[in-house]
């Protein structure tokens, strides 16, 4: 994607309060559960007026849901008791298993907001939010979900994201979803 000379980019992590002034945003890029906390805030009532990209989306993480998550409570809920007690093991292996490449050095952002991600992560989807995606992608907007991802049901995401593409060569990390994106692009 090529932004315009001059465009300014912020990355937000995906913790309370983020996506408060996304709605403003000239574009605004949710990956995984940051993807997830768009369409919550969207089917709370939070308006986007441009362009809104969802990587790796999902509408209900846990397989119980039924909404093309791969991973059980339980397992969410084992991964939040071990970032407590060693995060940087918890999260090298969670890599490792999701196929997220390298583990990073440092912790992506606050222990605290890793930990209430999965804390919500864990939770059924509200009505709401299944009401908002049964109805399909607002215009402007565009979700993209990889075969190949680790941790979601790409044909289950789309059955519950009408409108989410599945593209067969991406895994869940972005750098494969953004090649597929491409690759996409070029073929059209």
């Amino acid at each position: 994607m090529l932004l315009p000379t001059g465009a300014r980019c912020h990355y937000v992590p995906p913790v309370s309060g983020c996506v408060a002034g996304a709605g403003d945003s000239d574009f605004v890029v949710g990956w995984s559960f940051g993807a997830w906390m768009i369409m919550a805030a969207a089917a709370g009532g939070m308006a986007f007026r441009s362009q809104v990209l969802l990587l790796a989306p999902f509408v209900g993480f846990c397989s119980e849901s039924g909404l093309g998550g791969r991973c059980s409570r339980a397992q969410v809920l084992w991964l939040h008791r071990w970032l407590k007690r060693d995060p940087y093991a918890a999260l090298s292996d969670f890599y490792l298993r999701a196929e997220l490449g390298p583990s990073p050095a440092a912790l992506p952002y606050s222990r605290e907001g890793l930990l209430e991600g999965l804390e919500r992560m864990s939770e059924d989807a509200s009505a709401e939010l299944r009401a908002f995606a049964a109805r399909g992608l607002p215009r402007g907007w565009r979700a993209v979900i990889g075969a190949r991802d680790r941790l979601l049901d790409g044909a289950g995401v789309c059955r519950s994201l009408p409108g989410c593409e599945l593209v067969p060569d991406a895994g869940h990390d972005l750098e494969s979803l953004v090649a597929a994106m491409k690759g996409r692009a070029n073929a059209v």
